[in-house]
């Protein structure tokens, strides 16, 4: 369902916002369409009327009553709509029960005589009495609407400082549309819920539409915007309660002792992203002959300017406990946790607003931050918690660009993929439960939503596909826009290790291995972050720049696939963006493109390497044990130590860990004495994570090990060997439907 409303001004019916009931109610009054006399009215008519929609006397009310018009006629030019003025910024009033009683008042909307009431004696108290009746010139091919209101805020001249409760506004105007139709000055978010704009409505003789009623749809000026998250961390819950958000990104420090809350926020680079007053510039940039097959034909745009009282974060309250969920078991617990699916993501905020905030339209994006402290809980039945702080994730700034009257929707997944750490000190960065998806959602129609899915890890991975919604986990290969045209999904990579974000431009090139920086792999189902993390950088084969599969040391399976085909690197521009606007990259390599007629369905990674280093040539040969059964197991490839080598390479002291060739040229075994001290009993010791070894172990060179055959025999130890390349990998993975 759609998160936001179009007001028809001309309706004088109700239909209120409802996902199972399209009933029209309220006041049904007949209206007379073909009018005998061709008088111009602001009526009934209402085509493509959808459930979001409110209509009639509820409109009304949130207009104000009131609205301004300017109307010309005449032929469209090229690059203009037409020029002749008709209405010169009429106010046009509402009136219940009126319908009828005039030849200009067929749905209780009339401009004629309208008498400057309170909230409109500033802007136009001498022009308002001289409206005239206004007929259809059927010499005219064509007539252009638009339309604004200051809804119950009154109307105040020009930018004369605006009080609280008024907007201040310039006269609109036909001269210069494409660039400044006119502006609305907004001292704060309260009065920009109540400013509404129109796009241009044309009126084509050739359409039978003279005589008809002139409908005009209204949008709120403001943008909304809402955050929520949820979890996919295997065997955790995250306690919603533990959560705390932080109101500054300074990575110098990582404490932020003062500098955290329990209300959401994301953390803007330049306080522009958040104004708290402003003059908006409305203006029309598609309009004439030439723009008329573009989607965003005679649409409106907003330019904020001049604006004060900005900050660089925006708060959205607290976690709301009506979308959060009972932990991942069966015990009646408390609702006190993290949903755990896309579509049951716990927003911020209040549910009567739908947890939407309102902000000021931008036409300059900045990245923006979200960055959390939280615990998660075993799902084991045991008292278990982990505590994760300071995880992060970016959006970039091709996704924080907000268009009037479009909801945009920033959902952070916690998986198993992080950028906080769990200890005292930032040495101890790193989970492998967390990463964050950015849904950036809810335009107007269908085909203006914009969602963005970016991880919580270094660097972030952005996706985004025009269409997709919070309300689903999968992109579709069958998502289409208007123009019934598949979109395709677009990938952006932030890189956010230091104190500024910045978007990554070379998604186009090679690493010094000579392989690609933008991969996309097929995977097998049910495949995490981390265990596509895990494969890349420890492979059973060494590293190959050509591979077109790779088989980690975890058994994961990854499948190159072909690119261009498949995967575009160097695309210039993201077609459909928010209102089928064309999203332009600053250069190639700012962005790749899935092609979602080329891919099949299925589960994917897309993998950002920006390995610094030749890999082949800081590769470690490294062996993990393997469990087998005795005269049972075939080893045949597999490596092996028969326990009774191990006895001449004891350590008698502990070692120090002087360089990673001393230190991983052995494999190391602890021992414990036997038959009276007589024998030794020998267990692999695992030295990963360590800086020193205790007294004691027994060691084994790596070259020494051979290859055994046939089947396991007791007293040995078998080994799987891998190749750790020492990588630096991005990794999102992405699920591919058919519908």
């Amino acid at each position: 369902m759609k998160t936001k409303y179009y007001f028809f001004a001309a309706l004088a019916t109700v239909m209120l916002a409802s996902c199972a009931d399209d009933q029209f109610v309220g006041d049904n009054s007949p209206t007379n369409q073909e009018n005998a006399n061709g008088v111009i009215n602001f009526g009934f008519d209402v085509p493509n009327i959808t459930r979001a929609d409110i209509a009639g006397a509820d409109a009304a009310a949130k207009l104000g009553n009131n609205f301004y018009v300017m109307g010309t006629k005449g032929t469209e030019a090229t690059d203009a709509p037409t020029s002749t003025v008709v209405f010169d910024n009429y106010l046009v009033r509402f009136t219940a029960n009126t319908a009828g009683k005039t030849e200009s008042n067929t749905a209780n909307w009339e401009y004629v005589g309208v008498t400057a009431d309170a909230n409109h004696d500033k802007l136009s108290p001498a022009v308002v009495t001289s409206q005239t009746i206004k007929f259809w010139d059927f010499s005219q091919p064509q007539y252009d609407f638009f339309a604004f209101s200051t809804g119950t805020k009154r109307a105040a001249k020009d930018d004369d400082s605006p009080e609280e409760t008024e907007i201040g506004v310039t006269s609109m105007s036909s001269a210069n549309l494409k660039t400044n139709a006119y502006k609305l000055y907004i001292p704060s978010t309260a009065a920009l819920e109540d400013a509404f704009i129109t796009d241009i409505v044309e009126v084509k003789r050739d359409d039978k539409a003279y005589g008809k009623d002139v409908v005009l749809k209204f949008k709120n000026l403001g943008s909304k915007v809402r955050v929520g998250l949820y979890e996919t961390v295997p065997g955790y819950s995250i306690d919603a309660t533990t959560i705390n958000f932080y109101t500054v990104d300074d990575d110098g420090d990582h404490k932020f002792t003062d500098d955290k809350s329990t209300d959401a926020a994301l953390i803007s680079t330049n306080a522009a992203s958040f104004a708290g007053a402003g003059t908006v510039q409305v203006f029309f940039p598609t309009v004439g002959t030439e723009n008329v097959n573009k989607q965003d034909y005679n649409k409106a745009s907003a330019t904020v300017s001049g604006t004060s009282g900005g900050d660089t974060k925006k708060i959205f309250g607290t976690l709301a406990t009506e979308k959060m969920q009972n932990k991942e078991t069966s015990e009646a617990d408390g609702q006190k946790y993290l949903g755990r699916t896309l579509p049951q993501a716990t927003f911020a905020g209040t549910k009567g607003k739908d947890y939407y905030t309102t902000v000021f339209p931008v036409t300059t994006g900045y990245p923006l931050t979200l960055r959390v402290d939280y615990t998660l809980v075993s799902t084991d039945g045991s008292t278990e918690t982990i505590t994760v702080k300071g995880a992060k994730a970016v959006v970039p700034a091709t996704y924080t660009v907000w268009q009037p009257n479009y909801a945009y929707t920033y959902i952070f997944k916690i998986t198993d993929n992080t950028n906080g750490w769990t200890g005292a000190n930032t040495d101890d960065a790193g989970l492998f439960p967390i990463t964050f998806d950015a849904v950036v959602a809810q335009a107007t129609e269908a085909s203006g939503e914009q969602t963005t899915v970016t991880t919580v890890a270094t660097p972030t991975i952005t996706t985004y596909q025009q269409g997709h919604t919070y309300a689903t986990n999968e992109y579709s290969k069958n998502t289409k826009g208007k123009d019934n045209v598949v979109r395709n999904l677009y990938v952006q990579v932030m890189d956010n290790s230091g104190t500024t974000s910045v978007l990554k431009n070379d998604l186009e090139t090679n690493t010094p291995d000579g392989g690609a920086k933008s991969l996309l792999y097929k995977l097998g189902a049910y495949t995490t972050e981390a265990m596509v993390m895990d494969a890349l950088e420890n492979r059973k084969a060494a590293y190959d720049e050509d591979a077109t599969s790779i088989t980690g040391r975890n058994d994961v399976s990854l499948t190159l696939q072909s690119n261009p085909s498949i995967i575009k690197n160097d695309v210039t521009t993201i077609v459909n963006g928010v209102n089928d606007k064309v999203i332009n990259l600053s250069e190639a390599g700012e962005a790749a493109m899935i092609n979602m007629s080329s891919i099949t369905t299925g589960d994917y990674a897309y993998v950002y390497d920006y390995t610094t280093a030749e890999r082949k040539t800081g590769e470690i040969t490294e062996y993990q044990p393997i469990t087998v059964t005795v005269d049972d197991t075939d080893v045949s490839g597999k490596y092996h130590i028969a326990a009774s080598s191990l006895t001449s390479a004891a350590l008698t002291t502990g070692t120090e860990k002087s360089t990673d060739a001393d230190f991983y040229d052995y494999i190391y075994f602890s021992k414990t004495t036997t038959n009276g001290g007589e024998t030794y009993d020998y267990s692999y010791y695992s030295v990963a994570g360590k800086s020193t070894l205790p007294a004691g172990l027994a060691k084994y060179s790596k070259s020494s090990l051979t290859t055994a055959t046939g089947t396991a025999a007791a007293n040995t130890f078998y080994f799987d060997r891998y190749f750790s390349n020492k990588g630096k990998y991005a990794v999102k993975v992405i699920k591919i439907i058919g519908s």
